[in-house]
């Protein structure tokens, strides 16, 4: 199982298209908080097929392991840098999903010429959004009001398939303890929001994935979010907060759709 070591040692997979093609575009997925990267499990068996997948355990979660003290928001980049760097990737595509957009959106500012495009699923990336903070303030009052068991999921997704409700919890209970990591504290402090007015400098290609029955950002939010970011599409999804894993056929098809046109 291969690790990169920095400050935390960090869990990743790599598989695909570069094993038999050196000229393969890599992608890389970045879970949210409540996975790791098995929540991948429905994108990297096909994507490999034609891609160079990349996906790793952000520090504090799975099998990337580390005290409230290691657990730092301004890392996520320097740790996926470090990936690819072991891995021998010059650049990638990336796939992030919720708290992963804040690994994302930090490469696209900082680090431009290693991100080749970019995908914001059901996530404001950490843009300081004032309707997207807002809507994260009052995300649990919401689940409770419709019923949901999860605000990561539809509600009404334990219903419809329970063997899938079962494994997202199950999933998500091989991370660390939110409370002990200073998660939700850590994600929202100043010092690891971007301001608004930052969005415009996102000048590569943008695709925004919204659920349709987030509680967590509805699609509202992400619809206000993709203006203030030239050029970026709005995909909508028949699903809750997790697209890509409670509907990957039509995640699946918006990814497929996406990334061939950014040159892949």
């Amino acid at each position: 199982m291969p690790y990169v070591s920095r400050d935390v040692d960090i869990y990743y997979v790599d598989l695909g298209g570069a094993e038999t093609d050196v000229t393969a575009e890599s992608v890389f997925f970045c879970h949210g908080a409540g996975g790791n990267s098995t929540s991948w499990w429905q994108q990297v068996p096909e994507f490999s097929a034609s891609y160079r997948c990349l996906a790793h355990d952000h520090r504090g979660f799975g099998r990337s392991r580390c005290s409230g003290e290691h657990f730092r928001i301004a890392e996520f980049a320097g740790d996926v840098l470090a990936i690819m760097d072991a891995a021998d990737v010059d650049a990638a595509h990336f796939v992030c999903q919720s708290m992963g957009g804040w690994t994302g959106v930090q490469m696209a500012l900082n680090h431009p010429d290693r991100i080749k495009s970019l995908v914001l699923s059901d996530t404001i990336g950490g843009i300081a959004l004032p309707s997207g903070l807002a809507s994260i303030a009052t995300m649990n009052e919401r689940a409770q009001q419709l019923g949901a068991i999860n605000p990561a999921l539809a509600p009404d997704y334990h219903l419809k398939n329970p063997a899938g409700a079962f494994l997202y919890t199950e999933t998500s209970a091989f991370n660390g303890s939110f409370e002990e990591l200073g998660l939700f504290q850590k994600l929202f402090a100043e010092d690891a929001l971007v301001p608004l007015e930052r969005a415009a400098e996102l000048t590569l290609p943008v695709l925004i994935c919204a659920g349709r029955h987030d509680i967590i950002w509805p699609p509202d939010v992400l619809h206000e979010l993709s203006k203030h970011i030239h050029g970026a599409r709005v995909v909508d999804i028949d699903s809750g907060h997790s697209p890509y894993f409670e509907n990957p056929v039509a995640f699946n098809t918006a990814l497929s759709e996406f990334l061939p046109a950014q040159g892949a």
